[in-house]
């Protein structure tokens, strides 16, 4: 493979990283608004796992997107190296690859979502919800986040799904059906 080669294919899978992650924002927004929050919210919490600041909104809906959108653009890059190295996973026709992109995106919902989510957005979704409604005690705050977890990861598995959908499309037509790298 040539380095122009490489070098279309990391940027093609950026790409379709990037278009694949803005398409996962409506089921994002419709979590936020079933548990009653303001549509960004997630972001924010996103942001505040970076920025380590409750108080900034702006700046941590900023590190919110941003974060999301890398790392949609990293796992759009790595998906593209893949299908384009390894000849048992080439994306010979759209089919296949929207398949590879579905199970893909499963492996991210399964190794990256749930424990992120766990580990660094809930905890800031706790803090959010304290500051719109200072009245509610934390329990109460627990209570509604644990009434919607299934919500939460059934519309982030749908969102990962849309995901996989739109990067095995963009990756295939971009560099297969754009012959950046050659049908074996």
């Amino acid at each position: 493979m040539t380095n122009q080669k490489a070098v279309k294919i990391v940027l093609f899978g950026a790409l379709g990283g990037i278009i694949a992650s803005i398409a996962m924002y409506p089921f994002l927004f419709l979590t936020t608004s079933m548990m009653g929050l303001p549509l960004d919210d997630l972001s924010i919490a996103r942001g505040m796992a970076i920025s380590n600041i409750n108080d900034n909104y702006y700046l941590n809906l900023t590190l919110g997107i941003v974060m999301h959108l890398l790392t949609g653009a990293i796992a759009g890059v790595i998906f593209a190296i893949i299908v384009s190295t390894v000849k048992k996973l080439a994306t010979i026709n759209l089919k296949r690859g929207i398949t590879e992109g579905v199970i893909y995106s499963i492996i991210i919902f399964i190794v990256l979502f749930i424990p992120t989510t766990l580990g660094m957005v809930l905890p800031n979704l706790f803090d959010l919800m304290n500051q719109s409604n200072p009245t509610q005690s934390n329990f109460e705050d627990r209570q509604t986040v644990e009434q919607n977890l299934i919500p939460i990861y059934g519309f982030g598995f749908i969102a990962h799904i849309i995901f996989g959908i739109i990067l095995g499309l963009v990756i295939t037509l971009l560099i297969f059906k754009g012959q950046v790298v050659q049908k074996s």
